[in-house]
């Protein structure tokens, strides 16, 4: 690192440049202006914004012919894990599109490794041109339903906040901890009130005096807004909120009411989850600026969503914007409309161009702890029967029913992801379910805590087959659903032969099988490889009628014990509303 002297001799004209941009438009995130300058770099800082530098020492000279310059984009909520590479192959990714800063909560590895796996997620992304840290997570488990593979505790939390590379506390998600002021959470909080970190929030649903106890905690942002009056409400009561792409909402109805505030600062844009085949196909946060002006948002306030406000949120002054001081991270698009990112900046060095890396990034490997995280001996037929109360004749079920599914509208997400509860008759013939309108669901504890193991009943969810999954949020055990037990058994060791992924089968046939050995929810592979699995992967679910989304395939959030109104765990079926557990059969009166 140079020292401050030197910066300021290249500022003013005593060193030479190590890089000047020459005719480009400047979108200036301060005063909202486009106009024609000239951007001097020296070594990894911006020390120069000037319209006719007179320079003759440079050492790189860059001709943007007109292209409009912008500050290196910043997403301040997303999981890694959810584009299934690990950090290392994600910077690959990404730096094309124009990300050269991204704060992730790796909450996911820390349901299957705990504080540890947060270490190995710090240490896969050190030294990489794109710019990553990481939120202490505050949640795991997410909730008292799940098993998850590790506990985070306050103790944990005091010593991440610590480390080089973790920069604050990260979605806090189980809310109702928060209202309730459990010991647990109010420790955590309170950590990271005295450091003055960031807390990322995580509040579906809340409104009123609960949304109001909410923010009192301390969460400043929060990521989950499907309907403009809620997004609103946070906005007016001072949160940050982060607006995800156009597959979760409706960017023309939410464009429209942003219209009608005199200059609301408090609006990011973020990914959150990004499946790898939609980050290939789409992009990353390039993609969501794009959509929101598409939408009709002034270009300016969209590249301020990804620039200066979640620099200012994240407390990193020295990113956001391009100007004298400010660390070198930028990039050059052909225009306003079509948003083509030809070339990108980071830290001074050339990175990208025209979609593609020019730098070689050494190849890393992941921690080798995280390569057995599949404690599952292998299944066989019996693991897929159910206990069935009675041997011959009717039985009434609690059947997890997704029955606000259309495929008419991919922005209510909201509506589909939500499930019910709903009492359901089935016959059984030789004690076992005869499956037709409904579909078995098994989770299967599988970090080595107990090899817990639960079945359910779930509908409107898949029609044929039978799909596995390491990835079921967030505690990540090993969830089979499915119509056909020789299927689900098929599909399930596929699973834990590979330590860990997603696999579909039908009629003994494997349909599609992504490989995830890191920690079950990642590949080493680059994202194209990766993607071009999740792509067979869609086409199966299309086959077998699964119940899939561009965000996130429904049968990966089954288990998420945070989101109303009824999932499954490996303790059982869990009513999200009333906080406890629900047998499956219906015991009449």
């Amino acid at each position: 690192m140079s020292a401050l002297s030197d910066y300021i001799d290249a500022s003013i004209g005593r060193k030479p440049l190590s890089l000047l941009i020459r005719n480009c438009k400047l979108l200036n995130v301060f005063t909202g202006e486009i106009y024609s300058t000239s951007i001097g770099i020296y070594k990894d800082k911006i020390v120069l914004v000037d319209d006719a530098p007179n320079r003759k020492e440079v050492e790189k000279v860059v001709d943007a012919d007109g292209m409009v310059a912008l500050p290196g984009f910043i997403d301040t909520h997303l999981h890694v894990e959810s584009s299934m590479v690990t950090p290392y192959r994600f910077a690959e990714a990404v730096l094309p599109h124009g990300t050269t800063t991204a704060f992730a909560d790796p909450h996911e590895i820390a349901n299957v490794l705990g504080k540890e796996g947060v270490r190995m997620m710090v240490e896969n992304a050190k030294a990489l041109p794109l710019r990553l840290k990481f939120f202490a997570p505050t949640c795991v488990p997410e909730s008292r339903a799940v098993t998850a593979g590790a506990e985070i505790t306050p103790e944990d939390i005091e010593d991440m906040l610590a480390w080089e590379g973790i920069c604050g506390l990260g979605e806090v998600m189980d809310f109702p901890a928060v209202l309730s002021g459990t010991s647990k959470m109010m420790q955590i909080l309170e950590l990271g009130r005295k450091r003055n970190s960031v807390i990322d929030g995580h509040s579906p649903l809340l409104t009123g005096a609960e949304l109001n106890a909410y923010i009192t905690s301390g969460a400043e942002a929060d990521h989950e807004n499907f309907t403009v009056e809620t997004a609103l409400e946070k906005m007016r009561l001072g949160m940050y909120v982060k607006l995800r792409g156009p597959y979760l909402l409706d960017t023309k109805k939410f464009v429209s009411a942003i219209e009608k505030l005199p200059r609301p600062w408090n609006l990011i844009f973020c990914t959150d989850d990004v499946m790898p085949d939609n980050l290939e196909k789409w992009g990353h946060l390039d993609y969501i600026v794009k959509s929101f002006i598409k939408a009709g948002m002034d270009p300016v306030e969209a590249i301020r969503s990804v620039t200066i406000r979640p620099a200012q949120h994240m407390r990193a002054y020295e990113l956001g914007a391009i100007a004298p001081g400010k660390i070198a991270d930028l990039l050059l698009v052909d225009n306003l409309e079509n948003f083509k990112v030809k070339k990108v900046i980071a830290s001074g060095q050339i990175v990208a161009e025209d979609g593609k890396l020019t730098v070689g990034l050494k190849e890393r490997k992941f921690d080798v702890r995280a390569y057995k995280s599949v404690k599952l001996d292998k299944l066989n037929i019996e693991d897929m029967m159910p206990d069935m109360p009675v041997k011959q004749g009717e039985v009434e079920v609690n059947a997890i029913d997704f029955a606000g599914y259309t495929k008419a509208e991919e922005s209510n997400f909201l509506d589909i992801a939500l499930t019910k509860l709903n009492r359901v008759k089935i016959k059984v013939k030789d004690a076992q379910p005869e499956l037709k309108d409904i579909a078995l669901v098994f989770v299967f504890e599988r970090h080595g805590k107990g090899a817990a193991r639960s079945f359910g009943f779930v509908r409107n969810l898949i029609k044929r087959g039978a799909i596995a999954s390491t990835i079921a949020h967030d505690a990540h055990n090993l969830i089979v659903v499915g119509k056909d037990r020789n299927d689900m058994v098929m599909a399930a060791n596929l699973v834990i032969e590979s330590q860990g992924g997603i696999s579909a089968v039908l009629d003994n046939q494997i349909l599609a099988h992504i490989k995830l050995p890191v920690a079950g929810l990642m590949s080493e592979e680059p994202l194209h490889e990766v993607a071009k699995e999740m792509a067979k992967l869609r086409q199966a679910f299309d086959k077998m009628g699964v119940l899939d989304h561009p965000y996130m395939p429904l049968p990966c959030l089954l288990t998420l014990s945070v989101i109303p109104h009824a999932r499954i765990t490996d303790r059982g079926i869990f009513d999200v509303d009333q906080q406890s557990f629900v047998y499956p059969f219906i015991t009449e009166p």
